[in-house]
Parts: structure tokens; sequence; C-alpha cells
């Protein structure tokens, strides 16, 4: 059982700093992508041989999410401090100060917008995942990991797709698609186990 724990450190290792690596090129290199995400696919299956199918899995992951914060800290350690200029206050006009406050509050109030209907959307759609899960017979600490990994993922997804679409059109399409088909997954699921 060590040997497989030492195994899977040393896989997550490898596979962090192999997309680390890749991160740092100008260049994109797809060689260093593939190989460190198949390092980290190696170290979350070594761990799932101690403490099998279930719990393993969700070490393996804890494990890679450890390894890379070491390595983040550790590259934050290393980098070089960047001295702040000086910056000479100016005196703006009131009508400018005005423009600056209403802008200022127009994008805080669409950033929540977007973090909010984000939110809203992913929990939709992992709760109708853990349902059809659940419909179909998955395991349950299986399906519970699976939705619980799911819902950081889809917020961040969701959230910087509305971001950055252009289209308004697009973003409500989807938000709506994915509400829609995911209140149906769960009202099909809800009647089906009742």
């Amino acid at each position: 059982m060590v040997i497989w724990q030492v195994l899977g450190l040393g896989l997550a290792a490898m596979g962090v700093y192999s997309l680390y690596f890749a991160w740092q090129r100008k260049a994109r290199s797809w060689p260093l992508v593939v190989a460190g995400w198949v390092l980290v696919l190696g170290s979350i299956t070594s761990w799932s041989q101690t403490s099998g199918v279930d719990k393993g899995p969700a070490l393996g992951v804890v494990a890679v999410i450890l390894v890379a914060l070491i390595t983040i800290i550790a590259a934050a350690i290393k980098a070089p401090v960047k001295t702040r200029r000086t910056i000479t206050p100016r005196q703006p006009q009131q009508s400018w100060q005005a423009s600056v406050w209403h802008e200022g509050l127009s994008i805080t109030a669409s950033i929540l917008a977007i973090a909010i209907l984000a939110l809203i959307a992913a929990l939709a759609s992992c709760t109708a995942m853990f349902m059809a899960g659940r419909a179909v017979g998955l395991e349950h600490t299986a399906n519970l990991t699976l939705s619980m990994f799911a819902f950081p993922m889809a917020w961040a997804g969701l959230a910087t797709f509305i971001g950055y679409s252009t289209s308004t059109f697009l973003r409500a399409a989807v938000l709506l698609g994915l509400a829609v088909v995911s209140a149906a997954i769960i009202l099909v699921t809800m009647q089906g186990g009742g």
C-alpha cells in the first residue's frame, strides 16, 4: 500500500510539474500538456489501489491539489518582488469622478450577475447530474464525489463563458437551456424515485 502512495505522489509531482512547464512556455507544448494530464490520471489510479475505488480517487485528487499548491507557493516565493511605481495624485473633475463611480457600479453589478447566474446554472446542472446518476444506479459515494468535483468546474466554466461571450442571445440560450434540461432531469428522476 505504501508503494502505491509513493508512486501516486511521484506521478502527481511529475504531472503537475509537466503542466507547470507547459504553462511557462510561450508557445503551446501539447506533448507536455498531454504528458502532464496522463501522469495526473496515473496518480489518481495509483491512489485508487490504496483505499478502494470510492475513496482512493478522492485521495488522489487531494494529493494532486496539494502538490499543485506546494508548486504554486514555491513559485511565488522564488518570484522577484516588483517595486511599485509612485503615482502622483491628480485632482480630477467632479464629472469625471461621477462617471468613474457609475462605471464601477455597473461593472460590479455585471460581475455579481455573472457569478449568481452561473452559480444557479451550475448548481442546477450538478444537481441534475447527481439525480441522474442515482437514477441509473451509480454508487452513492462515487456519484456524490463526481457531482461535488463537477460543481466548481461548471461554475467557473459558466462564469467565464458568460463573461467573455459577446452574444447576449447565446448567453441567454445556454443558461435557459441548462436550466430547462436540468429541471426536466430533476423532475423525471424525482417522479421515478417516488
